[in-house]
């Protein structure tokens, strides 16, 4: 068991009654993958928390056809969101399990897609609004990839901060990477600390990348991207 009734009651007080039928999305397997059992039961406790919440358990062979359209693989486990009042959430990926700080990211993700409350400035929601647009008529994507640990008290600023943007653009993806249970991305993207942000940039099949070091408040966040996107599209 991972949530006290405390917990439970703590998590109830801070979500209040969701007003949007929500579902969580688990890709997982029983074998080869160390943290699937465990992330299974702490989103299924978190599901029996709250009503209007619901556990949706695939296996990526199996359930081929959605796991491609969320572009899952081999690599598990994997969170998603779905709800029919958004139709962004296949945007949003976590990669491992939301333990330790990164569960306030959970809380968060479901606060955003279930209550329609995002954490965000309306000014920074206007600029987001103003890249996705901009990334619409150039035909390209912004991936948000960002590597976090649960000791990490930071890394939430970055995971939260990603979420809402992709929550509220088409063009716009985040990909939430706990970093300590896929090791070869920390060796492919150089990750020597937590939070690190990789600004990855589709246009066609030319792909620019840059990188944000650290947590960043949501308005210089949005500066670095917009940076990046003028310098290279």
């Amino acid at each position: 068991m991972f949530l006290t009734e405390e917990d439970r009651n703590e998590i109830r007080n801070q979500l209040g009654k969701l007003k949007n039928e929500t579902e969580l999305i688990l890709f997982s397997q029983k074998i080869g993958c160390e943290y699937c059992t465990e992330t299974e039961q702490l989103l299924k406790e978190l599901t029996e928390t709250l009503s209007n919440l619901k556990l949706v358990v695939y296996n990526p062979v199996l359930d081929e056809t959605i796991s491609k359209k969320y572009g899952v693989d081999k690599e598990l486990p994997v969170i998603g969101v779905k709800s029919s009042t958004n139709p962004n959430t296949e945007n949003v990926k976590f990669l491992g399990i939301p333990a330790g700080y990164e569960f306030t990211w959970l809380l968060s993700l479901i606060n955003m897609v279930a209550n329609d409350k995002y954490p965000l400035q309306p000014s920074t929601v206007d600029e987001i609004r103003k890249i996705d647009s901009l990334l619409g008529l150039k035909g390209a994507e912004l991936e948000l990839m960002v590597f976090v640990t649960p000791t990490c008290p930071y890394c939430p600023i970055m995971t939260i901060n990603s979420t809402s943007f992709a929550l509220l653009a088409k063009n716009i993806k985040a990909l939430l990477v706990e970093v300590s249970e896929f090791p070869h991305y920390a060796q492919q993207y150089s990750v020597m600390g937590v939070p690190k942000t990789v600004l990855k940039l589709k246009v066609g099949d030319v792909i620019k990348e840059a990188f944000i070091e650290g947590a960043l408040p949501e308005n210089k966040f949005v500066e670095k991207i917009k940076e990046f996107i003028e310098k290279n599209m």
